[in-house]
């Protein structure tokens, strides 16, 4: 590790303590979505260490994601459903650990044709969204394939896409309806909740919970329970500190246009918007020794802070320590702010 460099640490146990509440509270098994390099977290590290705890399922948005992970060779037990359709029967054929998401009745009977295991698909229901999945005019067609055809699925899922609290109830209901109508013993996993529907409803038919933002102890703006940890944290070490009292200019910018021309000291810190961390983290705060101090400036590769004769080089950096006050802050969701972070920011266990 380079001295004074900024880097992403991930807590295994907060991951691990996060499955393992989330599945006594609902009651039901997880499967974890690691897409968008596990939400900014570094897929690798988190894929291993859900692989070391237990964990058999996993979920990705796109075929490279899944590609990835299989170079890692972890176990020929590790299954990766890939939400988007794949296309190439031959690829499918040869990567047994890939479960294939239906996302068109065509596509379903295509690969049946091909000789594809139908326990290797998972059912995409759209419950109208409008973005993909087998339509609800399909399903009786699809009864009657399923059925001539006599096939049983890995699982069948859908998407909690209202806003609405009593209409999701409905598509809670509407989806259970479905699954009834093909057959619930058709499918081993049945999946309907993200990580915003587990926390405001129960659905009785699902095996599983779909959980993204919730697995890393991410959670949105007005919820919050105690019980579930960040698994990230954003930190490093002062690399450097200026007396600039007599300075006209920081880096590219007059010190009067930053803001900043009664600061004495700054604070230079290895992370810019080349890695991610964007100028809109302008004059909002990280920590140094436990105390606050204002970002002043971002560039490319640099992030300079106003700080006190306090600060030292070396010093312990945390960025992003309350994760909400960013969000509120840079008018970035979670999900913006932690999958922007790039593979110059590395990511380590913390041990």
């Amino acid at each position: 590790m380079v001295i004074n460099s900024i880097k992403m640490i991930i807590n295994q146990k907060n991951l691990l303590s996060n499955i393992d509440y989330l599945k006594k509270l609902k009651g039901k098994n997880i499967l974890p979505v690691v897409k968008a390099n596990a939400y900014g977290h570094g897929v690798e590290l988190i894929i291993k260490a859900l692989y070391d705890g237990g964990q058999r399922e996993v979920a990705v948005a796109r075929y490279v994601e899944a590609e990835n992970i299989l170079k890692m060779n972890l176990g020929s037990d590790l299954k990766i459903l890939v939400f988007e359709s794949i296309g190439d029967i031959e690829l499918i054929k040869n990567n047994p650990n890939l479960e294939i998401a239906i996302n068109d009745f065509n596509e379903l009977k295509d690969l049946i044709k091909a000789g594809i295991p139908s326990n290797r698909m998972q059912l995409k229901i759209d419950l109208g969204f409008g973005r993909n999945g087998i339509s609800l005019s399909e399903i009786p067609e699809l009864e009657k394939f399923t059925n001539e055809n006599n096939l049983k699925f890995k699982g069948v899922f859908s998407h909690l896409f209202a806003v609405n609290y009593e209409d999701g109830l409905e598509l809670i209901d509407l989806f259970s309806d479905v699954v009834n109508s093909i057959g619930k013993d058709k499918f081993e996993m049945i999946h309907l909740q993200n990580s915003a529907a587990v926390m405001n409803y129960n659905c009785d038919i699902a095996t599983h919970i779909r959980v993204g933002m919730l697995t890393y102890g991410l959670q949105e703006v007005g919820y919050f329970d105690p019980n579930l940890k960040q698994v990230f944290s954003l930190e490093g070490q002062v690399a450097g500190v200026r007396d600039i009292e007599d300075h006209k200019y920081v880096a590219y910018e007059l010190k009067d246009d930053l803001d900043i021309e009664n600061c004495k000291y700054l604070a230079k810190i290895k992370i810019g918007y080349g890695d991610g961390f964007l100028k809109r983290n302008e004059k909002s705060k990280c920590i140094i020794n436990n105390k606050e101090f204002k970002i002043a400036q971002v560039t490319m590769d640099n992030t300079f802070i106003e700080v006190d004769a306090s600060v030292k080089e070396g010093d312990r950096v945390l960025l992003y320590n309350d994760i909400t006050k960013v969000v509120n802050f840079t008018g970035m969701n979670i999900y913006e702010l932690l999958t922007i972070l790039s593979p110059r920011i590395p990511r380590v266990y913390k041990y």
